[in-house]
């Protein structure tokens, strides 16, 4: 075997007893998807050899590499990063969450290095993947503090692109957590990814209010007079379009979404209700702002359906696309 000089995917394999390696080999029983990539998967080679027996998916057969430079261009290359193949579907077990760790730390690092292009992670259950050596609420924030940036989280669809002011944190604090800065760093990150990495030259961006009915002029909060407000000012004469804050109960009303390239919303749930409720199942996140390509389906590990061969692969395998896109886009590739 020889150094390919197709793009390296890297795949993290989530929660074992969650449907995260169901969602992989389904997506990788698409044999045109090794036309232009190798994929390589963070995990045991005996855990997913058991997991495709257990759903029976015909895919490329599966092979255990000690290193991204022996990589198999018509194979699922396996890099060994532990040796525990046990699993019991839909049970909430932290030692064998922490395995969905130790996956994504390793391809990670591969990234970092340079030795994969592309990182596509399988999800995670926060409560459970939550430890003394990983204290974070999430993929993004660990590859926040990994690359010592600040990433936003994009979720991307053929209708939408709305990005978060702010992540996983308690609605309680959500208006401590936003001031004038963020809000302009976050409306820049999307900015830029809207230009380099969907190339849409002159972004029309959409900023979604904190409050309700966007504080009705102080009455309800002052936060989007006194932050959001000056932080759309502060882009006038810009090459993109800022608008806002909308009032974010009727933003989406008469699909009034699709006027615009990208959406900022204030927290999780205002900005995730309605990504799910139109896209769900084929949105992708997309974590904006980082010197890798990150991506990740929408939706989590799916207990209540894990080892019964029910999950759907679609968002699995956009993000994969999407992935490839935006990596070919960043490096102008054909």
């Amino acid at each position: 075997m020889v150094k390919s000089r197709k793009i390296n995917v890297g795949i993290t394999i989530g929660d074992p007893n969650g449907i995260g390696i169901e969602i992989i080999l389904k997506s990788l029983s698409n044999y045109s998807l090794f036309t232009e990539c190798n994929f390589i998967i963070y995990a045991s080679t005996d855990l997913i050899e058991k997991q495709k027996k257990h759903f029976q998916i015909d895919t490329p057969s599966i092979i255990k590499i000690d290193s991204e430079e022996d990589l198999s261009d018509t194979q699922i290359n396996v890099k060994e990063v532990f040796s525990n193949y046990q699993f019991n579907f839909g049970e909430s077990d932290k030692e064998l969450s922490a395995l969905g760790i130790i996956s994504l730390k390793e391809a990670t690092k591969a990234i970092k290095d340079k030795k994969i292009d592309i990182l596509v992670t399988a999800p995670i259950n926060k409560d459970l993947s939550f430890s003394e050596s990983f204290k974070y609420t999430g993929h993004t924030d660990f590859l926040k503090n990994y690359f010592r940036t600040s990433p936003l989280m994009l979720m991307i669809s053929k209708e939408l692109k709305i990005g978060l002011l702010t992540d996983h944190i308690p609605i309680k604090d959500v208006s401590n957590a936003i001031d004038q800065d963020i809000v302009e760093k976050k409306i820049k990150a999307l900015e830029i990814s809207l230009i380099n990495d969907f190339q849409i030259k002159k972004p029309k961006i959409a900023v979604l209010a904190v409050n309700p009915h966007a504080g009705d002029n102080g009455v309800i909060g002052n936060e989007d007079q006194s932050i959001i407000t000056p932080a759309i000012n502060s882009f006038k004469g810009t090459k993109s379009s800022i608008n806002g804050p909308f009032s974010a109960d009727t933003f989406f009303v008469n699909e009034n979404y699709k006027k615009y390239d990208g959406i900022i919303a204030s927290y999780h749930d205002q900005g995730l209700i309605p990504f799910k409720t139109i896209s769900f199942g084929k949105g992708v996140n997309f974590t904006a702002g980082l010197p890798i390509v990150r991506t990740s389906p929408d939706h989590g590990t799916g207990f209540d359906i894990a080892g019964k061969g029910i999950a759907d692969h679609t968002s699995f395998t956009n993000a994969i696309k999407l992935g490839i896109q935006v990596f070919k886009l960043r490096n102008n590739l054909d």
